[in-house]
């Protein structure tokens, strides 16, 4: 057993590690009770794997992948990991159909607003507003250390997402661009109007207002995502997210800001638990201290 998920007594914690986030390649290691789960690879199958590794975890170790959506951003690693590992790929059918992958290992199918099981986290889908050819998907994860939200392709926050993310503990969430930067920056105008649009990328304002004006009382962390290396950069991105829990009296908050190129910090969630953990079932959920 890994270090990131070692028992403690009898107790393990929840934990998400952003193993990478931008255009370059998205994936999102998520460890708990069973085996753990990748969230998007649209890394290189040897990236994920060196990233993986580098953790302590071996890939024989992840128990399925989830897909968000076709881009290949978010599916680049993902069949050849599910070929080497036999590792079953969760997309829904629109999303199988036009990411039109080679075999993999096995399917499993999401579907809109209905809960799935996956190796000891539930997943609830929901559509965000995104340019896929099929739906791009954002979940609510309830785990035993609570709820994750999770939507790194979000061209606006829509009424739907902010409910709701309203009762998670943790956010993982975009912060793509900065305003300025885009309008300054080096693209064309009609990609510049694409990612900019509502079903493009969210930009750092755009985050801090929901921060300011939606954000649930439960969130404990925000993990910013999909930082443009183009129309970003971390320290702004991360002081404009501070700024705005400043301005809504929750400096309580963490951030975490994810990156391109290396592995993020953990979050473990079982650090804000208080109460016994129960593994989930249709009607029991874990206890949280707010």
């Amino acid at each position: 057993m890994s270090d990131a998920t070692r028992q403690v007594g009898d107790v393990i914690g929840v934990r998400l590690t952003v193993l990478g986030s931008g255009s370059a390649g998205n994936a999102t290691l998520l460890q708990g009770l069973a085996r753990p789960v990748l969230i998007d690879v649209g890394l290189s199958y040897r990236e994920v794997t060196r990233r993986l590794v580098s953790m302590g975890v071996s890939p024989d170790e992840i128990g399925a992948v989830v897909i968000t959506h076709a881009h290949g951003d978010h599916t680049r690693g993902a069949a050849l990991f599910s070929r080497k590992h036999g590792v079953p790929v969760y997309v829904t059918p629109s999303t199988r159909a036009v990411w039109n992958a080679p075999n993999v290992a096995g399917w499993g199918s999401l579907t809109c607003g209905e809960a799935s099981d996956i190796c000891g986290f539930r997943f609830t889908p929901f559509e965000v507003s995104h340019d896929a050819a099929a739906e791009t998907l954002g979940f609510v994860i309830k785990t035993v250390d609570g709820a994750i939200g999770y939507a790194t392709d979000v061209g606006v926050v829509t009424p739907s997402l902010r409910t709701r993310f309203r009762d998670c503990s943790l956010l993982v969430i975009e912060s793509n661009h900065s305003t300025d930067l885009l309008e300054v920056g080096p693209y064309a105008r009609a990609t510049k109007a694409r990612i900019s649009g509502s079903r493009g990328h969210l930009s750092n304002e755009s985050l801090a207002e929901f921060v300011r004006e939606d954000l649930g009382r439960s969130v404990r962390c925000l993990v910013l995502a999909h930082l443009s290396r183009v129309n970003n950069v971390p320290e702004i991105a991360e002081m404009t997210c501070r700024e705005a829990l400043h301005a809504s009296g929750r400096e309580d908050v963490r951030i975490v800001v994810s990156r391109q190129d290396r592995v993020a910090e953990t979050v473990d969630l079982g650090l804000w638990v208080v109460a016994p953990r129960h593994r989930l079932d249709s009607d029991r959920q874990a206890v949280l201290p707010f």
